[in-house]
């Protein structure tokens, strides 16, 4: 009897210990670094270096981040020279980070297209070593991130488009992971934050028929149309993401909080919040004024 009570006293204990658990990271996107391009459209390019490089110093601050995604257009035209500053900035960063192909940072007719994005991205950084810009990696050992390429390097567009080959590799990772919580990070966001029908993703219905074949996509993160937005919609969290380029400069921290219904269970009962946080905006001289927020 006294076998059976400390038997029992250890499983209470476990299932007290599996309580409510936190992944925290941090979205940035549409970036738009420059070092030589002017400003237009409200995007302040040529201060885009500062304020991300103000940002890491914010972010290096705190101790409760897990990692960084940069959802895309991290650069403002197709270059490498850009593309060394943007990753030499993000270096910086004392947490790991991953990095996501957007509309304008590739271009082959200009001799850089993803290969060359993805082989300087590997030089910088190389914990980035993957075979594409569509990769995987594992958040923790619930949860796995799958970033999906949707950009045209033949002929740059802000319509979305992902290829049939893409859907099927996307198709086969969800198969893989079908007893883990997925997680997709891109660009194009596959329900449109607000209507700007030239940023559309093409034949989006195909991506859905992918989605709708699993039950283990529990959000989808992006950017691209420069505003926030959060659309909960058949089981899956859609986040849309505000432009890091333009006034207030804002990245925003995501939170998930799960547990698993019982002991050894798979994660289920996910809840996503998101924090927007902003940098500052530019004087009229264009001059660098950051505002300062909590850690």
């Amino acid at each position: 009897m006294k076998k059976v009570l400390i038997a029992l006293f250890f499983f209470i204990a476990l299932q007290i210990s599996v309580c409510a658990k936190e992944l925290k990271f941090i979205q940035f996107s549409d970036t738009h670094l420059s070092s030589e391009g002017k400003d237009y459209r409200g995007r302040k390019v040529g201060a885009a270096a500062e304020y991300l490089r103000e940002a890491v110093k914010q972010i290096n601050k705190r101790n409760d981040i897990d990692f960084v995604v940069f959802t895309g257009d991290n650069i403002d035209t197709a270059n490498r020279t850009d593309l060394k500053l943007f990753l030499q900035l993000v270096n910086k960063l004392n947490k790991p980070y991953y990095v996501v192909i957007g509309n304008h940072e590739v271009f082959r007719h200009q001799h850089f297209g993803k290969k060359e994005f993805m082989r300087t991205v590997w030089f910088y950084h190389p914990p980035m070593l993957f075979k594409g810009p569509s990769y995987v990696f594992k958040a923790n050992k619930d949860i796995v991130f799958i970033v999906v390429d949707g950009a045209n390097e033949m002929m740059p567009s802000p319509s979305g488009h992902f290829k049939k080959e893409t859907l099927d590799w996307l198709d086969k990772k969800l198969e893989k992971y079908k007893n883990k919580k997925v997680i997709i990070a891109q660009h194009f966001p596959l329900i449109p934050p607000t209507k700007k029908y030239s940023h559309d993703t093409v034949d989006v219905d195909k991506y859905f028929t992918v989605l709708n074949g699993h039950d283990n996509v529990i959000a989808i993160i992006s950017g691209h149309f420069h505003t926030d937005k959060f659309i909960y919609k058949k089981g899956i969290y859609h986040l849309s993401a505000p432009a890091f380029v333009s006034p207030p400069h804002e990245y925003k921290i995501i939170t998930v909080t799960y547990e698993p219904k019982y002991l050894f269970a798979k994660p289920s009962e996910f809840e996503i919040k998101q924090e927007l946080v902003p940098m500052g905006q530019a004087n009229e001289e264009d001059s660098f004024v950051i505002e300062q927020t909590g850690n």
